[in-house]
Parts: structure tokens; sequence; C-alpha cells
């Protein structure tokens, strides 16, 4: 039993050093602009961190750098009693793993595979620890299974959610080319935008049908309205520049806008009213029968990526 002992000892420290390069890895890469994670999972989970992913990392550089150390002290130089600390770190490490685990699985709804290769580390650590008769790493897991099980058992407050208040919202992802094509077109338009990271609102765009970007929200007082993919909001911002210097809109009235120039005779007859109910551009471009802005019809746009995947 000794014998086997000393081998998952010698496993154990050999487990949580590869774990340790496996972190440093990724925080070189991510140096470069680079990440060893390609999916659009592990974007929106960097969204989600508060300070950035690198503070994730230190995390979990930090942990696995002090497993290697403990271990090794305790297997070559003979420190018996640094054993507790090693449970300790391994026991909440789990818990913690069952956070980030409940939160993919039940709030992001997708799965970064950087994340689930680090918690394969630390299951790989924890089975290692009850083989080498630690019994303590039972109750690690059992804190994993129950914090991921409260993940599913607690629904989210579906009216939490707060959008911004400007009239133009823009859902978008870094790994989307088209978004950076509907940003460049809507700063050289001087639209005022609010800028969302996709990922801050993916559970509720998606229980609503959208589940891809670029997504505009058109926020204005009568009218409120999700467009989908680039040429949809190229053609609305088109339709809607065309109406706005002839026509201005509020409930009951009619109001005229005057499009002349400086110097221009005061005598000059202002441009014609349009009624609000005028089959216009614009009017034509949100009637239902065209579909354009449905957000749960099959997206047939090709300017437009899933929110979870890179589109380059």
């Amino acid at each position: 039993m000794q014998k086997y002992k000393g081998i998952f000892g010698k496993s154990f420290f050999a487990v949580s050093l590869l774990a340790t390069l496996f972190i440093i890895t990724e925080m070189v890469f991510q140096a470069f602009g680079k990440s060893i994670c390609q999916t659009g999972g592990c974007q929106m989970v960097t969204e989600h961190t508060r300070f950035g992913d690198f503070s994730v990392l230190f995390i979990g550089l930090g942990t696995f750098a002090v497993l290697s150390l403990l271990s090794f002290l305790v297997i070559y130089k003979n420190r018996p009693g640094l054993e507790w600390y090693i449970n300790s770190i391994l026991i909440i490490s789990l818990a913690a793993e069952g956070f980030f685990a409940g939160y993919q699985a039940f709030r992001l709804s997708t799965a970064c595979i950087f994340c689930l290769i680090t918690m394969g580390f630390f299951m790989l650590l924890g089975v290692l620890r009850l083989l080498y008769g630690e019994k303590e790493l039972l109750s690690g897991f059992g804190a994993f299974a129950g914090i991921f099980a409260l993940f599913y058992l607690i629904l989210p407050v579906g009216n939490s959610v707060r959008l911004p208040e400007d009239e133009l919202v823009l859902f978008y992802s870094k790994e989307c080319k088209f978004c950076t094509e509907v940003i460049k077109q809507l700063d050289d338009k001087g639209l005022k935008v609010a800028h969302v990271p996709v990922g801050m609102y993916s559970g509720f765009l998606q229980s609503m049908g959208i589940e891809h970007v670029p997504t505009l929200y058109v926020n204005r007082k009568n009218q409120k309205i999700y467009l989908t993919g680039r040429e949809a909001i190229y053609q609305y911002l088109d339709c809607s520049q065309k109406s706005e210097p002839a026509v201005s809109v509020s409930p009951g009235k009619r109001k005229e806008v005057k499009s002349g120039e400086a110097g221009k005779k005061k005598d000059q007859k202002a441009a014609p009213a349009v009624p609000e109910n005028s089959p216009n551009d614009l009017n034509k471009l949100l009637a239902p029968q065209e579909n354009q802005f449905n957000p749960f019809a099959k997206p047939e746009d090709p300017g437009m990526c899933k929110q979870t995947e890179k589109c380059d």
C-alpha cells in the first residue's frame, strides 16, 4: 500500500506541475493576442469576468503552483504536516469549479474549452488525493456537485435584465467581422450608439430567439425593434436617414421640418409634412409582410455570426 501511495503522490506532483505549465502557456498566448481556446464560449466567459481574463488566470496559476510546491515538499522533503493545506486548497478549488461549471451550463448556455480542461485538472488531482488515502476530498466533490445542482434548481430572474436606455444599442462580438463593419458604418454616419458585448445579454437575447450578431436594438419612443445582420441594419439606417430630414412624427401631430440652407428667403416654402401613416420607405421596410426584422425568422443574411462562434 505504501508503494502505491508513493506513486499516487508523485503523480499528483506531476499533474499539478503540468497544470501550472498549461496556465502559463495560455498567459503567453494571450500576451500575443491569441488563446488556446478558439471557441466562442471562451470569449463569452471572458466578457463576464469583472477584471478581465488575466485575473482568473493568475488565480489558477497561483493555485496550481502552490499545490506543486506543497506536494514536492511532502513527497521529496518528507513534510507530512503540509497534507492538510493541500487538501484544503483542493476542496475549495473543487467548490469553485462547481460554480464555474454551473454558471456556464445554466446561465451562459455555452462551454469554455479552456475552463473545462482546467476543471479536468482539478478533478484528476482530487481523484489522486483520494487514491493517496485522503478521504477528506470526498467533501470537495460533494461541494462541486451541490453548487452545480443549485444553478440548475434556481431559475434566473428574467425581469432583472436592464438594457441601456440609448436610442440605438448595438450588440456585438469581438470575434465577428460583420460587427466591426457595422460599428465603422455607424461611426461614419456620426450616430450615437451604445456598443454592448453580446455576452452581457446572451441569455436575454437567446430567450427571444436572437442567436446572431450584429444585432441593433432601436429604442426610440414610438419604435422598439431588433435588427439582426449587417444588411438589415444597413437598410434600416439608409431608410431612416432618408425619412428623418422630411418628417418628425409625434402621436396625434404633424410637424414640418425645414431642410433649407442658410441664406434662403423667408417666404420659401417649407418641405411638405408627411402624414404619420404615409407609405414611405421606412414604413415599407418595417411592414410585417416583408419579414425582414423578425428575430424569430430563420437567418438568411450572410452578414451575421452566431454569438458563440468566431467569425472572421
